[in-house]
């Protein structure tokens, strides 16, 4: 049936493999068809995540955060811990090591806070170093598939110093996310607890709470904490800058800001600053949640089932929305469709 109307048509001129681009025009979709919609043939991917240089909008001044129990999840602390893992809610400062930074100071540790230090694994070796800085905790951060044969010194060493060691195994970096909850947890835990060894009870009697233990501030030594890695530029930030946003309610660009200030040599790769977002979105909502919770009053039975029909109300909205007809557009159309339109638009414009 030649020149039947039942044949179907190629797109693609004679000779031209249909699956593929006419040369001649790149424009053309095989010479018959043109996109409607700008595209790229290239795979999607997410914008980069650019960490602005605080120097520029700050004229070098330093980055400054002050603790606050309204940047933090009600379920994870109570003001009192808070206060105690803060120092007082103890204001901390960066200032910008640009000019002042040498390249050997990549194998040292840096006081990112006042009680949390970040380094090489190789400092986690330097009993003199641990001891002088009054190292509490080694948080070994570390990967999973290496976990029995990487970094066990840290053992050894904390049970000659009288020191605790933990570890934070990471799977991959979408299993960071899961792990970055234990390793604040971790952190905060081991505050509280060197605290209270230290703590005694104000009144007799019963089981005292942070708010009622007395502390001699003149022997009081506060925990501190090594976060590292094998470079201390990798995994180990990753983990400091979630503790910043978790504890000290710093956004994900701040905290790296901070960090970077402390610590020039940090390299955060574009999907560990994605994870890191995706981190910061999660303790929002968590935050906005719980504090939503702790503040609203109790509801009663009637206020409930007024909810209730206020939120099938809404469902029954939606519902009509998914079923409301839209304009749909094309990506490719033919040339000679695109043609009658553009031409019957200028008759109406003229």
């Amino acid at each position: 049936m030649e020149g039947s109307e039942l044949e179907p048509k190629s797109l693609a001129p004679p000779g031209q493999h249909p699956r593929h681009p006419c040369p001649e025009d790149q424009d053309l979709i095989y010479g018959y068809a043109i996109p409607t919609v700008p595209y790229s043939s290239r795979p999607p991917s997410p914008p980069s995540i650019t960490i602005p240089t605080p120097t520029i909008a700050e004229n070098g001044g330093p980055i400054k955060v002050v603790p606050s129990y309204a940047n933090v999840d009600p379920a994870d602390l109570s003001p009192e811990q808070l206060d105690i893992i803060t120092g007082g809610l103890r204001e901390q400062t960066a200032r910008d090591s640009t000019g002042s930074w040498n390249y050997s100071e990549r194998r040292q540790a840096q006081a990112i806070l006042d009680c949390l230090y970040l380094g090489p694994s190789n400092v986690a070796r330097d009993r003199e170093w641990l001891t002088a800085n009054g190292i509490t905790m080694l948080l070994a951060v570390r990967d999973s598939r290496f976990a029995s044969a990487r970094l066990m010194f840290a053992d050894a060493i904390a049970q000659e110093l009288g020191i605790q060691a933990d570890y934070i195994d990471i799977e991959n970096q979408m299993g960071m996310i899961r792990s970055l909850p234990d390793a604040v947890r971790k952190i905060n835990n081991h505050f509280l607890d060197v605290y209270h060894r230290q703590a005694v009870p104000a009144a007799s009697g019963g089981q005292a709470t942070e708010g009622s233990m007395f502390i001699n501030r003149q022997d009081f030594k506060r925990g501190k904490v090594l976060v590292f890695c094998e470079t201390g530029n990798d995994r180990s930030p990753i983990v400091v800058v979630a503790y910043m946003m978790a504890v000290l309610g710093m956004n994900m660009v701040r905290a790296c800001q901070f960090i970077h200030y402390r610590r020039f040599c940090i390299n955060l790769s574009e999907e560990m600053k994605f994870l890191l977002q995706t981190y910061e979105g999660l303790l929002d909502a968590r935050r906005t949640v719980n504090q939503h919770r702790a503040a609203a009053p109790a509801i009663d039975s009637s206020t409930q089932r007024r909810l209730r029909r206020t939120a099938d109300e809404m469902d029954k909205d939606d519902e009509q929305d998914n079923d409301t007809p839209r304009p749909g557009q094309a990506p490719f159309a033919e040339q000679d469709d695109v043609d009658m339109d553009g031409n019957k638009d200028m008759e109406m414009a003229a």
